[in-house]
């Protein structure tokens, strides 16, 4: 199915309706939508709004086609699999459009207050009506799993609030007063650490800007630099390249499910890709000594890896079709296994975490804080003490600047040294030529 947006009116002065031109299975029609727009704000190569400042709303504008793409095709299908795969033709879609798509605005008062909101957005996110906006992907597990922690401690919240200060939650009380209740019950009832506080402010912010977008919330008061997401710094560790040649040379052959997950976690060390693209990788994506995929994100961003030879001996090991990994939980799980195989891993760590208010200090060994992130962030660090450019590393991981991935890596006063050391052996390495 093709959906294109056209505009009514591309010479009016003032606003233009915008019509969608849907292509299905040899058929299409038009179909209207409420939305307008100037045309001097609508690219009619991109069949968006313009990225301009003079038009400062093009991202919810945009979000909201998006959306109703999304909706047209999710409309779709569902005819598709309720209807045996007939196919309806276009009098017939239309007004299955005209009928389902009314069902996406809230259509009673009580639908639009937050709480009925918040749960039909995480039933639309469920059932993959609702997709992530930059890319038209559904939502991850994990992201629908937070949505319901969210709106789990909401309601919990509400009846304490209820009892105590008689105090509704909706779209008009969410204020810096409702935020300074939120956060100290997330902190001192439920004893969630800062950035899982900070998780949940995220995802409320989510909801809310939604609901800002399509006029159900005229309350920003969230939108203030008081209301924040909080966040705090933690002690990750990474692996040194000793390390990783320790794990490397583990002999795990009568154990293939510790080994499958150790050759993933060498794969995710020397590519620096996150657990959902290592974790995945087929052989199509490895050829003439590059790994090339598009990021499992909401950016989807390409990103081209030269393969280093770590990984091209995995590769070989397994015939070039690398293991199939389980779930996250899981391999963390056999990775702490692994790590105990390891005697250098058996070195003390210390880290710091602040929980329900309070600063607590963890004593553990290193092998118990490994999880599937350490090997992106290991890539990193291990990158950048071997010299290689803070740009190219940061074209690999993402980070949008020097600032935020020098808070990435992970360095102690002795790499700091190894660093200083390299650079001086470099500099004395070129006076000598």
């Amino acid at each position: 199915m093709t959906i294109v947006f056209t505009l009514k009116n591309p010479q009016s002065q003032t606003q233009s309706s915008i019509y969608a031109r849907i292509f299905y299975e040899g058929f299409s029609f038009i179909f209207y939508i409420s939305e307008k727009i100037n045309p001097k704000f609508w690219d009619n190569k991109n069949k968006r709004a313009k990225l301009v400042a003079k038009f400062r709303e093009h991202p919810e504008f945009n979000e909201r086609l998006n959306r109703i793409s999304s909706d047209i095709q999710t409309t779709y299908r569902n005819y598709l699999n309720d209807n045996n795969n007939q196919v309806p033709n276009p009098d017939k879609f239309k007004l299955i459009l005209d009928k389902e798509l009314k069902k996406i605005e809230p259509k009673t008062e009580k639908e639009k207050s937050f709480f009925p909101f918040f749960k039909k957005l995480i039933e639309q996110s469920i059932n993959g009506s609702r997709l992530q906006p930059i890319n038209g992907k559904p939502f991850s597990k994990s992201t629908i799993s937070n949505y319901k922690g969210t709106y789990k401690a909401l309601t919990e919240l509400q009846i304490e609030l209820q009892a105590t200060k008689r105090r509704i939650i909706d779209f008009n009380t969410i204020d810096l007063d409702f935020y300074s209740d939120f956060t100290e019950y997330l902190s001192k009832t439920l004893n969630l650490s800062t950035n899982t506080i900070g998780n949940h402010i995220k995802v409320l912010k989510t909801i809310l800007n939604e609901a800002t977008e399509r006029g159900l919330n005229k309350n920003i008061q969230y939108k203030s630099k008081k209301f924040s997401t909080t966040k705090e710094q933690t002690d990750s560790i990474y692996l040194s390249d000793k390390e990783l040649k320790e794990i490397e040379d583990l002999d795990l052959s009568n154990n293939p499910r510790l080994n499958n997950v150790r050759d993933l976690f060498l794969v995710g060390c020397y590519t620096g890709l996150r657990f959902s693209d290592f974790s995945i990788l087929k052989p199509e994506q490895m050829k003439n000594g590059f790994i090339e995929i598009k990021e499992q994100t909401k950016t989807g961003n390409p990103v081209v890896i030269p393969i280093h030879l770590v990984v091209k001996k995995v590769i070989q090991k397994h015939n070039g079709d690398l293991p199939r990994a389980i779930t996250n939980q899981k391999f963390n799980e056999y990775l702490k296994e692994i790590g105990i195989m390891v005697q250098s891993l058996h070195t003390p760590f210390e880290t710091t975490i602040t929980k329900g208010g309070l600063k607590i200090l963890k004593r553990l060994n290193k092998y118990e804080l490994l999880t599937t992130h350490t090997a992106r962030r290991s890539f990193a660090t291990n990158e950048y003490l071997n010299g290689t450019p803070t740009i190219t590393i940061m074209a690999i991981t993402g980070h949008r600047t020097e600032k935020a991935f020098m808070r990435y890596i992970k360095l102690n006063p002795t790499d700091h040294a190894q660093l200083l050391k390299l650079h001086w052996d470099n500099r004395n390495n070129l006076k000598a030529v």
